[in-house]
């Protein structure tokens, strides 16, 4: 007999397979910029319109596109690229003193921009609306991580006073953060890596299956990466009916355990499946399970202790949702564990279930994405300093990512994920 996977409408493979100018046209078919135009048009009034905001608003796009994290080499692509030019909508022959918009008319541009974040939210909102129309089950299955955005500054700038003593090449927004990974070395000995960041943090919600952002917010680095995490969750798209509609389950790795997101997820209509920490502080290996034979570990591995006091693991039965409990068995009897009794530990989805450990695999969908901002969009290795300004290109690259998808699958050019396993 055939065995027929699921089949996906869209992977992001086949936009990486594309040439830039390619990708570029089809960014562009799936953002629909026409309101935030507008207000920026209205806002300019009857000033200067050498370089239209049109233009200037596909010369962004196509910076990014095209991976120059700086205006200087974006300048020389468009000296040199003129099919580029053309639909950017700077066009040879017109009378403007430069073809090529001065670095100080981006910089211009951009400061412009950033008055009108909201709207390029709703951009990135509408999106990802229609993306929960055009591909099945889109949203189903979410992944959640913080990224580290590095400032370009070396370090905050001293006070003196109320004065600042910064240059305009010091970062005044960037904030420290310390991220510690526990591990246990060959002696069996437990240790702590640190790891210091000094700049800003991108926080995202992506679908596991296209591996496509939902829901993001930056911060300063020190921002609390859970609290954060809780502001998404009532976000307009995550609170959006079209999103409670398909959702299922969050994948969260250890730094987002604790007893407040667990609940904050299941109030969001979605089943955690979050890596949890041992915060048992008393030493001990396992606790009893109310006032009953069953023991249980932090991991939420669940054991039936014998005649002769020996923990024998039980067997996991499923989860009942009317009574919200966990069902084991052992020797042929069911038990049923409330997960009332220790949120963090017992989840609906239990800790020690294969279900459990096949859906936390699909959390590195989050880590590509975020990979995919390292080397496509230039976070790894770029030249913006200030808060707000992170916030724009950060919020632009979102925008590009989900706009090629959209733009793709509007015109009919996805294919079909190749079938496997047929036998």
């Amino acid at each position: 007999m055939a065995i027929i996977p699921e089949i996906s409408l869209f992977e992001y493979s086949e936009i990486e397979e594309l040439g830039d100018l390619e990708r570029f046209q089809i960014a562009l078919e799936g953002i629909d910029d026409e309101e935030l135009m507008q207000k920026l048009e209205k806002e300019r009034q009857k000033g200067r319109d050498d370089y239209p905001v049109r233009v200037m608003w596909n010369l962004l796009i196509a910076m990014i596109v095209f991976e120059h994290k700086r205006v200087s080499t974006f300048r020389r692509e468009l000296a040199r690229n003129a099919q580029l030019r053309r639909i950017c909508g700077l066009i040879d022959g017109m009378r403007r003193k430069h073809l090529i918009p001065p670095h100080r008319v981006f910089t211009g541009f951009f400061k412009r921009v950033i008055k009108f974040k909201d709207e390029i939210d709703r951009i990135f909102e509408k999106q990802v609306m229609e993306l929960y129309e055009l591909i099945p089950g889109f949203g189903k299955t979410t992944a959640g991580d913080g990224k580290y955005l590095d400032s370009v500054a070396k370090n905050r700038p001293k006070e003196d006073g109320k004065t600042k003593k910064a240059g305009k090449r010091r970062d005044n927004d960037a904030r420290w953060s310390t991220k510690e990974y526990y591990y246990t070395d060959k002696a069996g000995k437990p240790q702590v890596k640190k790891e210091y960041h000094f700049g800003f943090k991108a926080h995202i919600v992506c679908d596991v299956a296209s591996e496509l952002p939902i829901a993001y917010s930056v911060t300063a680095a020190n921002a609390d990466e859970k609290q954060e995490m809780l502001k998404l969750l009532k976000c307009p798209v995550l609170s959006s009916e079209a999103h409670k509609q398909v959702a299922e389950y969050l994948l969260l790795d250890r730094g987002y355990d604790s007893k407040e997101m667990i609940v904050g997820i299941k109030d969001a209509g979605m089943s955690p499946v979050v890596d949890i920490r041992n915060c048992w502080k008393d030493g001990e290996e396992t606790k009893q399970y109310k006032s009953t034979d069953i023991v249980y570990n932090y991991k939420g591995d669940v054991y039936y202790v014998d005649d002769d006091c020996k923990n024998q693991k039980m067997k996991y039965e499923g989860y009942d949702k009317q009574k919200k409990c966990l069902r084991y068995s052992y020797n042929g009897k069911i038990h049923k564990i409330y997960i009332s009794c220790d949120e963090r530990v017992f989840l609906p989805i239990a800790r020690d279930s294969e279900k459990f450990k096949k859906l936390y695999k699909g959390r590195t969908a989050v880590e590509r994405l975020n990979g995919r901002l390292d080397r496509d969009y230039m976070f790894e290795d770029h030249c913006i300093r200030g808060l707000e300004k992170m916030d724009l290109m950060v919020s632009v690259s979102m925008i590009i990512m989900n706009g090629m998808a959209v733009g793709k699958i509007r015109d009919g050019k996805t294919k079909l994920r190749s079938l496997k396993n047929v036998a």
